[in-house]
């Protein structure tokens, strides 16, 4: 099942930026005094006490948009558009007000809108500094309920709003098994997806036009070969944020970027004439936090002349601008002249066998005993350390490894973080979102 999406609207400078980067508990947004800073839509997966949600942050809402002599009519009412475009297709919304200043003209307009749609939504009144502010009663009069009380930038009230917002999210429905594996292809526009699939497929199946933007919708498409069949879909072209156009690439984005919710494996898809770029190494991070194992394409490689040079340059570049990026497989092939097409099913089953690998628990607790010999887990200040009984493997499709401690706040997280390294590299995992949870043992 997707991610559900939760939209934040509001208009400019409440803090509608300040509370993102507080949800997703880093700076994703850019955060400015000055009203108008966010003029496009930042989308990042999140969770809640186990629910994932896409949180996507908008531009200032502007109800007025293009008002004379009031706003700038070009880029407000882009603004506008673009939080409408969040508000359709999120299960919930949240309306942020300032507590500082109180009900305005736009609060009102705002909230109009939102009393004539279906969404579920929640008015929160940011920038509450002290509990039990009276200030807060002062919205009742927008007649969206009950006032949630925060403060983005000291956190305070934030768990609280979460609660109520995962209780307003659609029922999770049971995750179906796939017998197929699914194969979520992704890339910028104009990079070869849909050629790729084309090719895999023997037949015209996508539209292909050389302007970028022609796939505008996930696209399944069963493919069968000598190793087994895949489930293939085909995705929109992400842009960077700011180069969102229309409400029809947006909408389309985010359902690409739910597509890897449903994935086993993401092909990241490289145009090989402009080299692996910031937009690449983003959304290998994307489909990484949603569990799916990556492999890299780098499509139109009969266009690269001294290939052999070229390939040697390609994963050195990759090395030194992103090197935590650096282990994820890649290959090079073309979809137009077919260079190297025939060895992508077996790549992409051995990436599925490895995300769908088991590890008997006697191998995994030789390697936790070998590798404490190597290092201990250090004590803390207090001088007491943690002490690691065994580890097992708790779940497949992404690999899942729990490890049993007597005291897990003591196992600090430059060791955890040790262990996670020594543990990919040992057991060969490479571009597989392993995880590596902790838990006190009985």
């Amino acid at each position: 099942m997707p991610a559900p999406v939760v939209a934040i609207i509001g208009r400019p400078n409440v803090g509608k930026s300040t509370f993102f980067n507080r949800v997703l508990r880093e700076r994703r947004a850019v955060v400015h005094d000055r009203p108008g800073i966010t003029r496009d839509r930042n989308t990042a997966r999140s969770d809640w006490n186990g629910r994932h949600f896409m949180l996507v942050d908008t531009g200032g809402f502007l109800p007025a948009a293009g008002a004379p002599g009031e706003l700038q009519p070009g880029r407000d009412a882009a603004v506008r558009r673009q939080a409408e475009m969040a508000m359709d297709l999120a299960q919930v919304v949240l309306f942020l007000v300032d507590a500082k200043t109180g009900v305005t003209d736009l609060d009102a307009a705002i909230a109009q809108i939102l009393r004539r749609r279906k969404n579920p939504s929640l008015l929160v009144v940011n920038k509450v500094d002290k509990p039990a502010d009276p200030i807060v009663h002062e919205f009742h009069r927008l007649g969206l309920g009950e006032p949630f009380a925060i403060s983005a930038e000291n956190g305070t009230g934030i768990g609280d709003l979460l609660d109520q917002v995962v209780t307003r999210l659609p029922a999770e429905q049971a995750a179906e098994v796939e017998p197929r594996a699914r194969v979520a292809i992704i890339g910028r526009p104009n990079v070869g997806k849909s050629s790729l699939v084309n090719a895999l497929l023997g037949e015209e199946r996508m539209l292909v036009e050389p302007q970028p933007g022609t796939t505008m919708d996930a696209v399944d498409s069963t493919w069968s070969t000598p190793v087994g069949d895949f489930v293939l879909v085909d995705t929109a072209g992400i842009r960077r944020q700011a180069h969102f156009g229309d409400q029809a690439e947006f909408f389309a984005t985010v359902r690409a970027l739910q597509s890897l919710e449903r994935a086993d494996l993401a092909v990241v898809v490289v145009d090989s004439t402009q080299g692996f770029q910031r937009q690449e190494a983003r959304l290998a991070h994307q489909a990484l936090e949603a569990g799916c194992s990556v492999l890299l394409i780098y499509n139109k490689w009969d266009l690269i002349t001294d290939r052999e040079a070229a390939w040697k340059r390609v994963m050195a570049e990759r090395k030194e601008r992103y090197p935590t990026l650096a282990d994820l497989p890649a290959m090079p092939l073309s979809a137009t002249t077919h260079l190297h097409l025939a060895k992508l099913s077996g790549v992409l089953q051995r990436r599925i066998e490895e995300h769908s690998r088991r590890i008997p628990t006697g191998k995994l607790n030789e390697w936790l005993e070998q590798v404490q010999r190597r290092r201990q887990a250090p004590a803390t200040r207090s001088g007491k350390a943690p002490r690691i009984y065994y580890l097992t493997q708790t779940s497949t499709r992404p690999p899942e490894f729990t490890l049993f401690v007597n005291a897990p706040s003591r196992l600090s997280e430059n060791y955890r973080r040790f262990l996670w390294l020594q543990f990919t590299d040992h057991f060969d995992f490479h571009g597989t979102p392993v995880k590596l949870r902790v838990r006190k043992s009985d």
